[in-house]
């Protein structure tokens, strides 16, 4: 199994057979096109390949979600009525044990930009809504996008799992598989933005998914023998038992 990249040119000319893709909405975040050794057509019909997409969808679901709890920890948002309020609130001495480096000052209403507390004790603009409301005015409900992973053979869908997802507007738009978006030298730290920290921290200790997510459908569609696949109701528990032992990579 290996992953395959082209250049622009070199995928108009060819494509590996096998393929999958993480939709946002109608948007493709991540495509990858790769070959599956010894691929069994069997695996197509299988509990096994359902069960290799489930954990795919998992660990993207976890690695989500890592980053949207640390997204709040930082931000952990202040909420002003007006930007009066707030910049009255950071002036005043007795709110400094309060006001943390790096905490996001949301005003409410018609401000356009929202805030950030800075070393210096002071706030700077962000020059944008952090938020956009999510987390401060918005229904949660209103905040549901549909996430999408599907493997393709041959440019068509063989399984695919949909899931609707909660993550902040800030996560959802630098989603990043491979999390290499963010990585920094240690001596670079000092001097990066507030956006670039964020990142820096999101990714913190992470490894690239996508060799990862490959070799679970690999794995799953590439065993030779046609019995011990379960592609019936009836065969899942004989055939999930026969193939248990197999090195797939699954979650707790």
């Amino acid at each position: 199994m290996s992953e395959i990249k082209k250049s622009a040119a070199e995928s108009k000319d060819y494509k590996e057979r096998f393929e999958f893709e993480l939709t946002v909405g109608n948007n493709i975040i991540c495509q990858r096109y790769f070959r599956i050794n010894n691929f069994n057509q069997t695996a197509l019909r299988s509990y096994e390949l359902t069960e290799a997409v489930r954990n795919c969808v998992a660990v993207i679901d976890r690695d989500l979600k890592d980053k949207t709890h640390t997204y709040l920890e930082m931000y952990a948002p202040k909420v002003f009525d007006s930007v009066e309020q707030m910049e009255a609130y950071v002036a005043d001495p007795s709110n400094a044990d309060r006001l943390t480096f790096g905490e996001g000052l949301v005003v409410r209403g018609n401000s356009k930009t929202d805030y950030v507390y800075t070393k210096k004790g002071g706030v700077v603009e962000l020059g944008y809504k952090f938020d956009d409301g999510e987390l401060t005015e918005a229904p949660i409900e209103d905040n549901k996008v549909t996430y999408k992973f599907a493997f393709k053979v041959d440019g068509r869908e063989a399984c695919a799992m949909v899931w609707d997802g909660y993550y902040p507007k800030f996560v959802r738009d630098k989603i990043d598989l491979s999390n290499k978006r963010g990585k920094f030298e240690d001596d670079e730290v000092g001097r990066l933005s507030f956006e670039q920290y964020l990142l820096y921290k999101m990714v913190q200790g992470k490894s690239d998914l996508v060799y990862g997510l490959i070799r679970n459908i690999c794995q799953a569609c590439s065993n030779p023998d046609n019995k011990s696949y379960a592609t019936s109701e009836s065969d899942i528990q004989e055939g999930w038992a026969v193939t248990s032992n197999r090195n797939l990579w699954r979650l707790n």
